[in-house]
């Protein structure tokens, strides 16, 4: 790759940081009920309507659904593919699992704010900044949206770059595993019209937590299952700048290293032992509770 390649990919990477950390704008309840208003409202014609939508992330699945294994430093956690949903990500992200290409990454980021709530973290970065290497795969996806998928706490979901007047948004290798942020008194009291299943969609994420105004901002390809008490530790790591005011020089590192040592490919017939669980908003979410 040439020293020029590296360039562009090391400012896209750092840009992708900037817009990653713009999670924190979000912290202040009100900005979420208004983005998620705005989503459901804003072009009445555009906007998906979830009104009569198939939420299959709290479905079991079938013993055939493909299922990826993450073994980290940390523990070890579990995710549902939803090929249906997101076919060309899945297809991409699932030939990068069986080319060993997740093994030995890094979880470059905790999406943390000043405030102390986090929107998830960052993985499958080859540096431990997330600055684009040598064999980091620059491959971009077309960004898939759908109306069954929502960013709940534990879905994978991949940031998409923005595209121009003459092309499309799109997604690439790197993934993120959504946290919390969602304020549910604040959201109760919304109110407002119910357009195009806003109430309904209000529900899921009183119940379940997540990060309402990513609706479309990402391809959402998967659900953590298994294993929620290494999320949980992972989203509890401490950063670099712990405490420091918001700004997009912030350093979102994890203050001790975090590698996936190996990511594959499974089923969820053969994944199975723990059942399958989202655990609802001040759920215990440990290993305990996944057995229950």
């Amino acid at each position: 790759m040439s020293d020029n390649g590296n360039y562009m990919n090391e400012r896209y990477a750092r840009k992708k940081m900037r817009v990653y950390f713009q999670f924190s704008l979000i912290a202040v309840a009100f900005v979420v009920i208004l983005a998620v208003v705005m989503i459901f409202t804003k072009g009445k014609n555009d906007a998906i309507d979830y009104s009569g939508s198939d939420f299959v992330q709290f479905e079991e699945p079938s013993d055939s659904a493909p299922v990826v294994v993450f073994e980290t430093t940390e523990g070890v956690f579990r995710a549902v593919l939803f090929e249906e949903e997101a076919p060309e990500y899945c297809g991409y992200f699932e030939k990068l699992v069986n080319d060993g290409y997740f093994n030995d990454t890094y979880v470059c980021t905790i999406l943390r704010s000043e405030n102390g709530q986090t929107g998830g973290f960052i993985g499958g970065s080859k540096t431990k900044d997330g600055k684009a290497a040598a064999d980091t795969d620059t491959d971009m996806v077309n960004l898939e949206i759908s109306a069954n998928m929502l960013p709940v706490k534990g879905t994978l979901g991949s940031l998409v770059k923005q595209g121009g007047t003459f092309s499309k948004s799109k997604a690439g290798s790197v993934f993120t595993v959504l946290g919390d942020v969602v304020d549910v008194e604040e959201l109760r009291n919304a109110g407002g019209e119910d357009v195009n299943g806003f109430k309904r969609v209000s529900e899921i994420f009183e119940k379940y937590g997540g990060i309402p105004n990513y609706l479309q901002m990402y391809t959402f390809f998967g659900q953590i299952y298994d294993g929620w008490e290494t999320v949980d530790k992972i989203l509890g790591t401490s950063i670099v700048d712990e405490g420091v005011p918001d700004d997009e020089d912030k350093n979102l590192q994890p203050v001790t290293e975090i590698k996936f040592t190996q990511v594959y490919m499974s089923t969820y017939g053969e994944q199975k032992e723990n059942g399958y669980t989202i655990p609802e908003k001040g759920e215990k979410s440990g290993s305990e509770s996944d057995k229950e």
